[in-house]
């Protein structure tokens, strides 16, 4: 069964965005008092095309005869006849995805085992919560359809033909741009720095995502070139920064194939001399699957770099399979907590309980700890009581260009200050 926690009066300020007015919700629910609760509460927030369904075989028949599939589906997963991931796997079969919502009675580990398989299918997850779903959490996951996460994007656009030359050609011509996604430090409320990213726009303004391009860059042995050039925009508008007067730290990504590279620590040490850059500014960023690549040739690497005063972070922790083993091998500074912790952390305690582990063991390692993907103020709340440093995302600022970026710093130190004084 789906139903509110009606403990509390709530207000919630809450517009729904015109997919979901137009395609409306499919509340897959076998209560008929707990399904009419939900429906109540969704009018309530001005969403008038709501469609019912008491068991999975119905809710896959409704889908089936409908012309354009809703645009949510609020999801039990414990269901008369099919129960709901039945319902999500049959639903994939057949190519249609709308948005998910999950809402169920069962623990919370399987909840979040659903939940990973709901993104293994490729749906958009918007929320997975163990009942009472408080409306709040709803309206939380409903606004997602707002501002979907940059790492949904998965596919290029079919039509377009994309070749090695086609990036070659972009990198030397400076047609791959660098923008920057601000960092906030919880315990002063200001900027920490910034994460370099990557953007690629053809001449038709059509933008490429780098989970395309950077893949294929890896592929045919472009990527040393790519990273440099972002190595060498981020330099440039560190110089820009400070000349008025603002010293920022940046973050740059490293991949597992930069890491093989033998001549990866001298070319990164020169171009930093060259700009007059202090290497404490920088901080390269790996994922932990990238490490598992040429061990002797990434410790090499990391090490002589560390020497030199580079920074290094951890990314996407907890995503990968040896954590602590990379941990004890590689120089860090920084521990980079994975979003997918992030996201239902509020409404699941197993999620909480990994998000807590994961700051105190940065903090007994003596690292700074940064929440990625942090989208809600109760997400910023909750990771500044656990006592983590820094967070990101799109909460806190999405990646902005060079010469907004201070601007965004000066703008928001006050608002920013006053979240992170607040109890």
């Amino acid at each position: 069964m789906i139903y509110l926690n009606t403990s509390t009066s709530i207000a919630i300020d809450y517009c729904p965005v015109d997919s979901l007015v137009n395609k409306g919700i499919l509340v897959v629910e076998d209560s008929r008092v707990q399904r009419k609760a939900v429906v109540d509460w969704l009018t309530r927030y001005g969403i008038n095309t709501i469609f019912e369904a008491d068991d999975g075989q119905k809710a896959l028949a409704l889908v089936e005869a409908m012309e354009v599939p809703p645009a949510v589906i609020i999801l039990d997963l414990e269901l008369p006849h099919v129960d709901g991931i039945e319902v999500l796997q049959a639903l994939a079969l057949r190519n249609v995805r709308p948005a998910i919502i999950v809402a169920s009675s069962v623990d919370e580990v399987l909840i979040g085992s659903v939940a990973a398989m709901i993104q293994a299918l490729k749906f958009p997850l918007l929320g997975a919560f163990q009942k009472p779903c408080e409306p709040a959490s709803l309206v939380d996951a409903l606004r997602r359809l707002e501002n979907p996460p940059a790492k949904n994007i998965k596919h290029m656009p079919q039509e377009l033909d994309l070749r090695p030359e086609h990036l070659r050609s972009a990198i030397v011509n400076n047609e791959i741009s660098t923008v920057y996604q601000p960092k906030l430090d919880l315990r002063s409320g200001k900027m920490a720095g910034a994460e370099a990213l990557a953007r690629w726009r053809l001449k038709d303004r059509q933008n490429i995502p780098p989970n395309v391009f950077i893949p294929l860059a890896e592929k045919v042995g472009l990527i040393n070139d790519l990273t440099l050039k972002i190595l060498d925009r981020a330099l440039a508008d560190m110089v820009e920064w400070r000349e008025q007067g603002i010293e920022v730290p940046v973050a740059i990504n490293l991949s597992a194939k930069c890491l093989s590279d033998p001549n990866l620590a001298n070319d990164i040490i020169q171009r930093v001399r060259e700009r007059d850059v202090s290497p404490h500014l920088l901080t390269f960023e790996i994922t932990e699957s990238a490490l598992v690549v040429d061990l002797a040739e990434a410790l090499a690497n990391t090490s002589r770099l560390r020497l030199k005063g580079f920074a290094f972070s951890i990314d996407d922790y907890g995503t990968g399979f040896s954590s602590m083993q990379q941990l004890t091998r590689f120089p860090f500074n920084e521990l980079k907590i994975d979003r997918s912790f992030v996201h239902g952390s509020i409404s699941r305690e197993h999620l909480r309980s990994i998000l807590q582990s994961a700051i105190d063991m940065g903090s007994r390692l003596g690292i700074t700890t940064v929440a990625e993907g942090v989208e809600t103020q109760q997400e910023l709340q909750l990771l500044k009581t656990m006592g983590c440093h820094h967070v990101q995302g799109y909460l806190i600022s999405r990646p902005l260009a060079a010469d907004l970026l201070l601007q965004w710093g000066k703008a928001k130190l006050q608002m920013h200050a006053e979240i992170c004084n607040s109890d």
